[in-house]
């Protein structure tokens, strides 16, 4: 699996709050930092499925396993997905998902993108990141 974090830091923002917006997703990660001249992005890649163990108890935790397992199908181009986390949101330690259709929130987003080299190995991060729920259980 390879993963890429990317998240735009406006004018308006600290770069510092915005790396720990992800820090609150992710923990620890390194990141990087490259500025344009209209905004700042931070950007981090080849992480691991371990990295995703903060995120992944913070969506069971907030019981929206449905809603992130839809977000990675409806996504889904051959074996690439990605999902959007609202960035404020994370900055208070709060997870929120976003329909990276309907919602664009006005401080913007934090996006994930996952490559896998195989269906089966999509269906099994997913099966791990995000279980089948059936009442609000997961189901093996």
């Amino acid at each position: 699996m390879k993963s890429t974090i990317r998240c735009i830091v406006h004018p308006t923002e600290e770069v510092q709050r915005v790396e720990k917006a992800i820090e609150n997703i992710w923990g620890p990660i390194p990141l990087s930092i490259t500025k344009f001249d209209e905004f700042t992005e931070i950007y981090s890649s080849n992480l691991s499925r371990n990295n995703f163990t903060i995120l992944r108890q913070m969506v069971h935790d907030k019981r929206i396993l449905d809603a992130v397992r839809v977000r990675l199908l409806k996504n889904l181009d051959e074996f690439t997905t990605f999902m959007y986390f609202d960035k404020q949101a994370a900055y208070a330690g709060k997870l929120r998902l976003l329909d990276n259709i309907h919602e664009n929130p006005p401080l913007g987003s934090i996006e994930i993108n996952l490559e896998f080299e195989s269906e089966s190995q999509f269906e099994e991060f997913l099966d791990w990141f995000s279980p089948r729920t059936k009442d609000g259980r997961v189901i093996s």
